[in-house]
Order: C-alpha cells, then sequence, then structure tokens
C-alpha cells in the first residue's frame, strides 16, 4: 500500500528525490508536527472499561514546546488482581496512598486538550479514559490514533502488530515493558522511526485514514451514547421538533451509534445528522434477524428524512410472462397478489425501471424488443434490434416464435419471485447469542407483521397471533431477507422427514455486506428498490406455522331485495339504468 520510501520534493525539479534521513531529531519533529499528540499508554486492573479502574497513566506529549514525559500512579480504589501484579509490577502497596483519579481528572484533560491522542489498541485506552473522566463529571474526547491500525496499514504484509513485534522489526529500546510510561515512550519511537521509512506526507495521508475523530454532536448529553446498548436493536435519531431524521439496526448499538459520529468528517450524510440531532432513541431486539425486519418495519411506516432505502414505494410492478402467453405483461401489486400469484420476475418502483430491466435482458439474450412489447412496430415490421443484428427475427417471421419465448423465459428466470410456501401466518423463532432470549417474528405472505417475547406456550402464541392485523400487502425487502433461509428450512425439514428435498432455488437479490453499511435490488438495472442483506450461505430458520387461517377474501352475497321507489320518467329518459354486473365489487385478486 505504501510500498515506496522516495517521493518527489516540491520545492525542488519533478526528477529530485527526496532523501530519507537515516535517523531523526525528536524535538525538531517534535516542533514540526502539524498539530501536538499525546501518546498514552494505561495500567489497569483488569480488561472492563466500565467496571475496572487505572493504576497508571503515562504521557508522551510532543508537540511546539518539544518532548515532555508525565507519569503516575493512582490508587484504583480496589484490589489487583494477582495477575496482573505479577504482569505489571504495580502491586497494592504501591498504589495505596496514591491520587486518585478524580483529583488529577482536571489537570488531565487540559493535558490532554486538543491533542491528537495515540495509543496502541487505543480502544482500550481512550474507553477507560472517557469512563473514569465521566465519572469525575467531565466530558472527555478526543481524535484517536490506534498504531495498531496504523502499523497494520502500512505493513501489511507484516504478520504481527503488537508491541514486542514492534520493538523486535524497528530495534525499538524499551525502558521497561507493561509500565504506562515506557510503553507510551515506545510508541513515540515507533513515530519516529516511521519518519525514516516513510515521507511526511504518506504518513498523513496514512494519519488521516486511520485516525477516528470522536466528535459527538454537542447537542446530544454527555452520555447519550455510553447510556445506549451494546447488544443487537434498532436506534433512531431525532431532531428539532423530534423530527425522525434517520433509522439504523446493528448488532452493537452502542458502537454502531458511536461510529457514525467517528466518520462524519467523511461520510457527508453523517456530518448533516451529526449537526441536526437532538435525541437517540434505542429499540433492543434479540438477535440480528429482528434487528433487520425492525428497521425495514420503522423504515416504511415513519419515513425518516435521511433514510433512502426500505422506503414504502408507491408503486410495485413486476413482469408476468404465464404458460399461456408469448409476451410478458407489467403487472402492479395493487391489482395482482405478488404473494400467490405465479409467473412473476423481479420487483420495480416504476414502469420505467420495469422496462429498463427487461430490456437489459433483451440486449443480453438477443431478444426482440418488439415482441416483448418495448417497441411498438407495424406487424410484419422490423424492430431496431433487427437492423442492427441484435434480434434473431421473430418480429419478420424468420425464426419460429416458440423458441423465442422459451429464450424469454429462461431471460427472465433469475429474476423470478417465489410464491407464498405456507398455508398461513409463520413464527420465526430467532434465541440470542448470549443472553438466551427468544423472540417470535410472525411473517405472512412475505410480509412483517411484528415480533413476540415471553410467549408461554405454542398455544399462547397462536392466541397472541390472532389479535395481529392480517397481511395487507407483498413487502419487497422482506422476501429478499428471507426467501433463500426458509427455502433452506424447508428443505432441511425434508431431508430429517426422509423425503427428497427439492434444491432451493437461487435469489432474485444481489447480496449486499454487513448488516450496518447502507444496493441493488436484484435487477440488472439499478432502480430504487431498497435491499436488505442476506447471507451468502444463508442459514436455516426455526420456523413454526400457526393456525390462524390464510387470509382470504370471498365472494359475500348481496342483501336480499328490496322494493324500491319507483324513478321518474324524466330521471329515466336522463340516465338509462345499466345492466347488472356480476362483477361489480370483487376485488381483482383472491389473497391466498
Amino acid at each position: 500500500m505504501f510500498d515506496t520510501v522516495v517521493e518527489n520534493d516540491d520545492s525542488s525539479t519533478p526528477h529530485t528525490p527526496h532523501i530519507l534521513p537515516e535517523a531523526i531529531d525528536p524535538d525538531a519533529l517534535a516542533r514540526a508536527l502539524p498539530a501536538p499528540m499525546v501518546f498514552v499508554d494505561l495500567e489497569t486492573t483488569g480488561g472492563n472499561a466500565l467496571n475496572d479502574r487505572i493504576t497508571e497513566i503515562g504521557v508522551v506529549e510532543v508537540g511546539p514546546h518539544g518532548v515532555e514525559q508525565w507519569s503516575t500512579l493512582l490508587d484504583p480504589a480496589e484490589p489487583i488482581p494477582p495477575f496482573i501484579q505479577q504482569l505489571t509490577g504495580i502491586t497494592n502497596e504501591m498504589v495505596r496512598g496514591q491520587p486518585s483519579f478524580e483529583t488529577l481528572a482536571q489537570g488531565l484533560a487540559e493535558r490532554l486538550h486538543g491533542k491528537l491522542f495515540v495509543a496502541h489498541n487505543a480502544r482500550f485506552d481512550y474507553g477507560f479514559l472517557k469512563n473514569e473522566f465521566r465519572r469525575a463529571g467531565i466530558a472527555f474526547q478526543a481524535d484517536v490514533l490506534c498504531t495498531v491500525r496504523l502499523s497494520r496499514l502500512l505493513f501489511p504484509s507484516a504478520a504481527r502488530h503488537g508491541l514486542d513485534a514492534l520493538i523486535a522489526r524497528f530495534g525499538l529500546a524499551p525502558l521497561g515493558r507493561h509500565r504506562a510510561l515506557a510503553d507510551a515512550d515506545l510508541l513515540w519511537q515507533f513515530w519516529q522511526k516511521l519518519h525514516t521509512l516513510y515521507t511526511p506526507d504518506l504518513i498523513g495521508q496514512a494519519v488521516q485514514r486511520v485516525t477516528k475523530r470522536a466528535s459527538q454532536p454537542p447537542q446530544l448529553p454527555d452520555d447519550a451514547i455510553d447510556a445506549l446498548p451494546d447488544s443487537p436493536g434498532v436506534y433512531l435519531f431525532y431532531g428539532e421538533g423530534d423530527t425522525l431524521l434517520y433509522v439504523g439496526k446493528s448488532v452493537d448499538i452502542r458502537a454502531r451509534v458511536r461510529s457514525h459520529f467517528s466518520s462524519d468528517h467523511q461520510v457527508a450524510k453523517d456530518l448533516r445528522i451529526s449537526q441536526e440531532i437532538r435525541r437517540v432513541e434505542a429499540r433492543r431486539t434479540v438477535g440480528e434477524l429482528g434487528a433487520l425486519l425492525l428497521e425495514s418495519q420503522l423504515v416504511k411506516q415513519l419515513q425518516p428524512v435521511h433514510n433512502r432505502m426500505l422506503r414504502r414505494a408507491s408503486h410495485l410492478y413486476s413482469w408476468q410472462l404465464t404458460h399461456d402467453s408469448d409476451t410478458p405483461r407489467l403487472v402492479n401489486a395493487k391489482t395482482v397478489d405478488f404473494a400467490s400469484a405465479e409467473s412473476l420476475y423481479g420487483t420495480f418502483t416504476s414502469r420505467t425501471g420495469a422496462e429498463s430491466a427487461l430490456r437489459a435482458l433483451a440486449d443480453e439474450h438477443r431478444l426482440c424488443c418488439a415482441q416483448l412489447g418495448l417497441e411498438k412496430v407495424a406487424k410484419g415490421r422490423p424492430c431496431f434490434g433487427y437492423q442492427v443484428k441484435r434480434c434473431d427475427g421473430v418480429c419478420v417471421g424468420d425464426v419460429p416464435l416458440a423458441p423465442h419465448t422459451e429464450r424469454t423465459r429462461e431471460a427472465l428466470a433469475t429474476l423470478q419471485l417465489d410464491t407464498w410456501p405456507y398455508d398461513g401466518p409463520i413464527a420465526i423463532e430467532e434465541q440470542g447469542r448470549h443472553t438466551g432470549e427468544v423472540e417470535y417474528h410472525i411473517i405472512d405472505r412475505w410480509q412483517y407483521l411484528g415480533s413476540l417475547t415471553h410467549v408461554a406456550s405454542r398455544d399462547a402464541l397462536d392466541s397472541l397471533v390472532d389479535s395481529m392485523p392480517a397481511a395487507t400487502g407483498f413487502d419487497p425487502d422482506v422476501y429478499r431477507l428471507l426467501n433463500r433461509r426458509l427455502a433452506a428450512s424447508r428443505q432441511m425439514e425434508q431431508v430429517e422427514q426422509g423425503g427428497q428435498a427439492e434444491p432451493a432455488q437461487p435469489p432474485d437479490d444481489t447480496a449486499r455486506g454487513e448488516i450496518d453499511a447502507p444496493g441493488t435490488d436484484g435487477t440488472p438495472v439499478a432502480d430504487e428498490v431498497a435491499t436488505l442483506p442476506v447471507r451468502r450461505s444463508p442459514a436455516p430458520l426455526t420456523v413454526l406455522q400457526l393456525t390462524r387461517p390464510a387470509f382470504r377474501l370471498s365472494h359475500v352475497e348481496p342483501p336480499g331485495a328490496t322494493e324500491k321507489k319507483p324513478r321518474s320518467v324524466a330521471l329515466l329518459r336522463r340516465r338509462p339504468p345499466r345492466p347488472e354486473d356480476p362483477a361489480q365489487g370483487q376485488l381483482p385478486f383472491d389473497a391466498h
């Protein structure tokens, strides 16, 4: 990545190399820094930043004033475990009578203020200090540079990046090990060594890439993020007047929210949110699947300002090519039930997107756009594709229609939608990875109806589901999230029952990564249909089929005939009576 140590010097001719020194003057390097830095190391009573305490702080302060070192032992007000004493050499007797962190907090905050916070495995040291400052009533924030991440970026071929590995690789001179000031000094030595290997510009670029800016918006209370759970769920950002700005999900809500504001100098949306946010709300779920489903539901219901993906589309289209037809027909979810209709291909939020997708398939498979209904030409006249040798000539009778129809079906097969495979609603059981809690997600006809916890029995689950609303429409996001995983579950169930399992159909979506990241809609062209992340090798789900009968529309006999008042002759002349229409009042599809 940074594989050269020779750069052109802007102050010289383009061909003059920048010669790197073999040794660095520490004071000169410190005074030349664009911004002051503090190299920090801590010794603690354990590894939990919330419960354990600091026993020693070491700081190497580097800036225009040169280099200064400072360290102190602290009384943690709790015993130091024996193995920690053996590792660090810091005993209970050494810290007894030493100052508490609270007594030094204000002076230490002033020493660190406005400087780049540098530490090895910086999340550990920064987390401990932030919690200690919070206990002392001080809101501490700093831009953080982790030297582990910096080493990985600059030396990607190296296998190890711990302090012992840096000592061996670069010949650093430790004053001791596992003591705060000695380890902080090693980081300062590592920084000096980098300037003998890379130019300042390259080091600056690397630092910019790995620095985490702790820029919690000033409008938020100091403990707003720390109070969030570190468990799966959904978080909601609110702005002025309690306007909902954004809904997101994560397997670790607190870490994900914090990442929004550590990258707000790099991501425009995060910057806008950090300027507008006033309040954060979290809603826990048992696991990742519940977080995905809840996020999709809330975005559609609440329409947050900064969520573009997952919004409910006002129109939803699909191509339908039935077995008795030769031309695909564009259908709307308002008139065709996508959960039960056969031979549907793809989901699109606009006619333009649907036609673009079909046109792309036509170009790829040499299909006739006139036969597909994408071009209007007189019968027997060639389509445009035929004139530029992209169509085999079905439009002018050069080839039979049947093979063209078969190739059309094959081209559309990658987009085919599966019908709802159950007789009614199902409950997907999800168990918390660490908590053991169980949550049941109710799905019906590719629509998420809600989740239930604390269910005592199967009968109780059926009873609770009875109170839920009926499914009202196909949700393409829920379909993309669950289709493959439900297929894998059914296949496993068939195997367990000793039957011949049918191979699961390939999904109509394109997998995209990470639950926390903001895709394609599974069509050959870009179309603004939101997607949810799916796994390439989906794990089977635990599915319970519920007893609530499937939602089905049925014909209702009209009330008995009643004597009608006679109309005047003049009215009958103006508006002649229409014949009875038996289909009048019926809905266009019969939901399964």
